[in-house]
């Protein structure tokens, strides 16, 4: 059974017509998700700023129209709209905190390896978000999964293997985007979790903050190109801003409700793919035949470990 078979079979599942279609829409809302969020590897080689200071004006920018968002669902919700607690306010910081620590690595990761390891290498998300939600949401775990598991690791170790011996620039930038999986990961278990009580653009809006309160500090202590010096230094971290940020996490946040944390965190595999069809072109990126392979194993691990998780 294909991705889109076990997502057609999820859908019609569903008894009601309505549900169906919320469903239906989440879906193919998370694909066009995911092809923006594969935009921002681009748009970070392309920025003339430090890596985390781009990550910090990709948020920034963001900000008012994540305002606006939350503002207009306020609005349409009025009479649900109920004030945060203490607790969802942790949360909801926290989960920024992550979100905020994953660009940092990813973005620097940018500046030593390609547009395709990144992604893949930063993708491999069910890994930490699987069995996180069996422990958190109590979503059922099998043998499946972990043969899958296995597998997706060698594939890893096959991608990995020919810079072994290499000099270790790469392998440090493929190192930094393994380590975002973690952060990545975490981002999605905590916000799935939000989403359930709390609407998209606040969610939003409000981790904007927990996401500057990490990226900027870091900026300020490690990097020196932190302000565009011209229009067209600007226009990547607009991009940054609107496609990879809001058209990719707020449209992620959005459609998380409505579909499983571990199907999310697979359909999200499509992310390293696309990225790697922009980068291609733009870049001149090819990978070897070893490191095809490694992505081949890498993602039929994954595809096979999501199998595994009912």
């Amino acid at each position: 059974m294909t991705l889109f078979e076990t997502a057609s079979a999820t859908i019609t599942g569903i008894r009601t017509e309505a549900a169906r279609s919320r469903v239906a829409l989440a879906f193919a809302g998370l694909v066009v998700a995911v092809c923006c969020l594969a935009t921002g590897g681009i748009f970070v080689k392309l920025s003339a700023l430090d890596p985390i200071a781009t990550g910090a004006w990709r948020i920034g920018l963001a900000l008012p129209f994540a305002y606006l968002w939350q503002t207009l669902e306020r609005r349409r919700d009025r009479a649900t709209v109920r004030p945060l607690d203490a607790r969802q306010l942790l949360l909801l910081w926290l989960a920024g905190a992550c979100l905020g620590l994953d660009l940092a690595l990813w973005n620097v990761s940018f500046h030593y390896t390609t547009v395709a390891n990144a992604n893949l290498l930063a993708n491999l998300v069910p890994l930490v978000v699987v069995p996180a939600a069996w422990l958190v949401y109590r979503e059922t775990i099998t043998r499946l999964f972990a043969l899958g598991f296995v597998v997706a690791l060698c594939g890893v170790t096959i991608l990995l293997s020919p810079k072994l011996g290499a000099g270790a620039g790469s392998l440090f930038g493929d190192a930094l985007a393994l380590m975002t999986a973690l952060f990545y990961g975490s981002y999605l278990l905590l916000v799935t979790g939000l989403r359930r009580t709390i609407a998209s653009g606040r969610i939003m809006y409000l981790t904007s903050f927990g996401s500057l309160s990490v990226l900027v500090p870091l900026a300020l202590i490690f990097e020196r190109r932190l302000l565009p010096a011209s229009l067209f230094e600007l226009w990547p971290l607009i991009g940054l801003a609107l496609l990879a940020h809001l058209g990719g996490q707020g449209l992620l946040a959005a459609c998380l409700r409505y579909i499983p944390a571990g199907l999310s965190s697979v359909l999200v595999l499509m992310q390293p793919i696309v990225a790697a069809l922009y980068a291609w072109p733009l870049f001149g990126e090819t990978m070897g035949p070893v490191e095809l392979l490694g992505v081949a194993v890498c993602l039929t691990g994954l595809y096979v470990a999501k199998l595994g998780q009912k």
